[in-house]
């Protein structure tokens, strides 16, 4: 949880610290004193060491751009000083204040809070409670027990976790528990130990009728069929009082705006968009809205009878969200996470399908839009249609159940069905549509692109797949080594996989409009996964969506499409809109429950016998929620720093690279103390932009200088070491030679500053030099002969005046050799190749870059004097790892591979979609301070038009 640093406040949210700090004098005065004053002692200590470029002073040690500096405010605390506060407080109405934040760059921009309506009284609590988990927290002081009481020991806990989640069959489990002999020597007394967890909401069974298959007269047979769910009202209370969710539920709307007239509002969680605050009016007065989300599961469809399938899907969800609908309509008392308690109206806010199920929930056939009455001819195109409105479309089916046949049933394509979200209050069934990006994006219209683009590119399959097995290697990309014709079955984690690299193969070999469209393309992907959005982001949006369809005709004219009649095309259209109304999409992304299918029904189908199945999954689910339940616990009692995703891992199934051998353990650490700490693999340096780890056992601990450039390619390392002496002001009594030994390690690994609209985790960026390794013979076999890897980089320099470039004061480089000079040097090194400086693609002549099709830099290796421009530089200096890709022009040359490209060929474009967080800084943040520019030329040219027209008003009246 965020907290201040120098007054130890505790606060629920980011946005709420920075208030905290610029809203209290004390805090305030020590936070410039420590991070904006140029004469601190962390800075002069840093500047004096050499981590500071002279060009940076007076900045917080970084260039003016919020990739290269981290604002303080949005570190968070130590994992172990997390742990929640159990004084009470004082019976008062939390509520929204206004807040205005103090502008501290582009890394913490103004905020202004516009408060909800005082009268409403929103989150309102009328008493206190504890969660279940500090009441088991004080039975156990209480008591004198430890936190896993039910088990003799922290390990015979551990043990039964992993026996029951490792998925191990019952005779094996059977015959392991005796071998090991503990507190449980058998099967059935490790299930009773289990079965005296704490446990969730029971499961129910109810029997339902359901028409089956047709007799031999016609009639249709009545069968009963057992339904087993959950009162879904007990779940959401289950959620709520969750102690592991305190600080990350919303309970009053929030309307955040970057502008002090309210505008260019903020859109994050589904407390800030419009529908919270809308249905918030409509509720009685000191009630707190608690939206539901619904999950569409596949159901097992009996005997193959798919004419019943809708009326039994519908049956099933009538009697699973009654208890939902009644809830809704007179509210629950429910315990919330932060120790209190309030009036909560559960309320059906979206439901999360994918396109055929978003069909059947909405009562309308597979060639419709659910949200929307858009024309078939139209639904290629960006015109608005009339939204599905729930009243109309009840009143039609009605009359159609009536036999009166309304001539809208046809038009709208409905399908004559029960609804069963008739009375469910403040419920658009259509709007709480949401957008499904695993189906729609990644699935559906990416994978038409992907066709589109082969059948346009110049030499089709046979040169795309040689494209993608001769793209250099990063460690967040995959390596496509077979290429992707031969792919039968995609899933979505590979087509995101392709997103990253397709431009870059498309760029130029194939005409502008396909460069255009694919690229608008992507970007709308990549925007729409972010986790922070605003106005101007989603106008950002709409833009390159508007981008795509200006130019899609091409693949009419080439014949490669008839038509763009594409119903998950269409369904891209409603995005910025759902955005503004539920939140970012991923509050609502079908990723996370097609897991939890795959995890909780194939799995538990596997672990039963075949034979009354859905009890005994029932059963297994239980079981195996209580273990995760009880592991929750232990982690609130006592939390553990938790590791931070990794952008450096290869990700592909079909890659066999070895790992290093001195891999270092990573230990999260708070990226502003100026200190030296490590732990006991690991030796880590804090800076004020991002901290780095390297291996405490170099891979290779004596190397000399002469064998370093020999396998590195380093061949003028100790020229360059000397001139970074020199520049340092530093002279060694013994001057460093090609006799001298250094400390070579083989990877580095980087912090990355947070970036809301990315999301608030820490990541990892691992950055490899790695020389080639000759084949072997050993007692294991044969170790085939490895390639060298040495990693892209962005490495800070000094910002250039009057430059125009967004990419001012980052240059791209190869790492060679990261390595140790311990006599010269107090901090690690590294010898890098230059590539010629960032300069803008092209003019742009319209608001969207209309010229420039790819928008990507492109750049090649720098040389001084046909030789290659090096250099050595402190690992401070580097931001973070960056991903080149070859110009392919028309075709592949056959002699280039992956591992050798970025040798053989001369020009790169620099990967804007290697991650998210490239997006940001290389795409985002530039058309958006276009579109900020072209609003102002507007609004001056608009403003000057209109002092003319007032000019000549006055003097036509002067005239007459």
């Amino acid at each position: 949880m965020p907290h201040c640093e120098f007054c130890h406040t505790r606060i629920t949210t980011n946005k709420g610290l920075c208030g905290h700090v610029t809203q209290t004098p004390a805090c305030l005065v020590n936070y410039h004193e420590k991070y904006t004053l140029p004469d601190s002692d962390s800075e002069s200590e840093d500047r004096d060491s050499g981590n500071i470029p002279a060009s940076s002073e007076g900045d917080g040690g970084a260039p003016n751009e919020d990739w290269t500096s981290v604002d303080p405010l949005l570190v968070e605390d130590d994992a172990t000083e997390a742990q929640e506060s159990e004084t009470e407080c004082p019976f008062k109405r939390q509520k929204v204040t206004c807040e205005e934040v103090e502008d501290e760059g582009d890394s913490m921009p103004n905020q202004w809070e516009i408060e909800f309506p005082e009268e409403y009284d929103a989150g309102a609590y009328y008493d206190t409670c504890k969660a279940e988990f500090q009441k088991m927290r004080e039975e156990c002081k209480a008591n004198g027990q430890a936190p896993w009481y039910l088990f003799a020991s922290e390990e015979e806990w551990e043990m039964a976790q992993w026996l029951m989640t490792s998925g191990i069959s019952q005779a094996q489990l059977d015959k392991y528990l005796k071998l090991r002999a503990p507190s449980f020597h058998n099967k059935r007394s490790f299930l009773q130990y289990i079965d005296s967890l704490p446990k969730g909401p029971q499961w129910l069974c109810q029997q339902i009728e359901v028409d089956g298959l047709p007799d031999a007269n016609g009639k249709p047979q009545t069968e009963i069929l057992d339904l087993w769910y959950r009162d879904p009202v007990e779940c959401v209370k289950e959620l709520y009082e969750n102690p592991m969710f305190k600080g990350k539920q919303g309970y009053t709307p929030r309307w955040i705006s970057h502008n002090p007239d309210g505008t260019n509002r903020e859109f994050s969680k589904m407390w800030t968009g419009e529908w919270w605050w809308r249905v918030q009016q409509e509720l009685p007065i000191g009630s707190t809205l608690c939206p539901v989300q619904s999950v569409h599961t596949q159901l097992t469809r009996f005997r193959g009878d798919k004419q019943a399938w809708p009326q039994f899907f519908h049956n099933c969800m009538h009697v699973i969200l009654a208890p939902l609908r009644a809830a809704g309509c007179g509210g629950e008392k429910m315990a919330c996470a932060d120790g209190y308690v309030r009036y909560m109206m559960p309320i059906l806010a979206a439901y999360i399908a994918d396109y055929p199920e978003q069909c059947l929930v909405c009562c309308c056939r597979e060639n419709s839009c659910p949200r929307c009455l858009v024309n078939e001819k139209l639904r290629g195109d960006l015109t608005d249609s009339r939204p599905r409105d729930p009243a109309e479309t009840i009143r039609i089916l009605r009359a159609q159940a009536n036999g009166e046949k309304p001539k809208e049933f046809k038009e709208q394509n409905l399908h004559a069905i029960d609804p069963f979200w008739v009375d469910f209050p403040h419920c658009n069934i259509f709007d709480a549509m949401t957008p499904d990006p695993l189906h729609e994006e990644h699935n559906g219209y990416f994978d038409h692109v992907v066709k589109w683009s082969t059948a346009a590119l110049s030499g089709g399959a046979d040169e795309l797949d040689a494209q993608f097995k001769a793209m250099s290697p990063h460690s967040s990309l995959r390596h496509f080594k077979k290429g992707i014709s031969l792919t039968t079955q995609w899933t979505g984690t590979k087509r995101k996989e392709m997103e990253k690299v397709l431009l870059g193969i498309l760029a130029n070999a194939t005409d502008p409009a396909v460069q255009h469209a694919v690229r608008c393309g992507l970007d709308f992907i990549y925007y729409s996964h972010f986790e922070t959005h605003t106005e101007e982001g989603l106008e950002l949006m709409d833009a390159v969506w508007a981008g795509f369809h200006a130019d899609k005709e091409y693949f009419i004219t080439e014949k490669i499409r008839k038509h763009f009649n594409i119903n998950k095309l269409h369904k891209l259209k409603h995005y910025t809109d759902s955005i503004r109304s539920r939140g970012t999409t991923d509050g609502y992304s079908t990723e996370a429950t097609e897991r939890l299918h795959i995890d909780l029904a194939k799995v538990g189908y596997k672990a039963t016998n075949k034979k009354a199945y859905i009890r005994q999954m029932t059963v297994w689910l239980r079981r195996q929620e209580a273990v995760r339940k009880f592991a929750a616990y232990l982690r609130w009692v006592a939390p553990q720093p938790e590791s931070p995703e990794t952008e450096g891992d290869d990700s592909g199934d079909d890659e066999d690279e070895d790992e290093s051998r001195d891999e270092p353990t990573w230990t999260p650490e708070p990226a502003t103390a100026a200190t030296d700490e490590g732990g006991a693999d690991t030796q880590q340096f804090h800076l004020t932009s991002r901290s780095y780890s390297v291996a405490k056992t170099p891979a290779f601990p004596r190397l000399k200088a002469s064998q370093i450039a020999n396998d590195f390619h380093a061949t003028e390392l100790i020229y360059y070491l000397q001139k970074f002496l020199d520049s340092r002001n530093i002279h060694p009594v013994v001057e460093p030679n090609w006799d001298t030994f250094f400390s070579v390690y083989d990877q580095i690994t980087l912090s990355l500053p947070l970036i809301p609209a990315t999301g608030l985790r820490a990541v990892r960026d691992r950055i490899k030099a790695v020389k080639a390794a000759p084949m072997q013979l050993t007692r294991g076999g044969t170790q085939h002969a490895t390639a060298g890897r040495f990693d892209m980089i962005l490495v800070r320099i000094p910002l250039k005046a009057n430059s125009t470039c967004e990419l001012n004061g980052l240059q791209a480089a190869r790492v060679r050799v990261i390595f140790q000079a311990a006599a010269l040097f107090h901090k690690p090194l590294a010898y890098i190749d230059w590539y010629t400086p960032f300069t803008r693609p092209l003019p742009n002549i319209e608001m969207y870059y209309a010229v420039s099709y790819s928008n990507m830099y492109k750049i090649s290796r720098s040389q001084r004097q046909q030789f290659q421009h090096s250099a050595v530089i402190p690992i401070s200096d580097i931001v973070r790892s960056c991903h080149l890709m070859p110009v392919f022009r028309s075709a592949v040359p056959p002699t280039w591979v992956s591992d050798q490209v970025l040798d053989q060929a001369m020009v790169f474009y620099l990967n804007p979609y290697l991650r998210h967080y490239n997006f940001y800084f290389f795409h985002y943040r530039s058309q958006q301070k276009k579109r900020r520019e072209a609003k102002l030329a507007a609004q001056a040219v608009e403003e000057l038009r209109q002092a003319r027209i007032k000019s000549m008003g006055h003097a036509g009246r002067f005239v007459q």
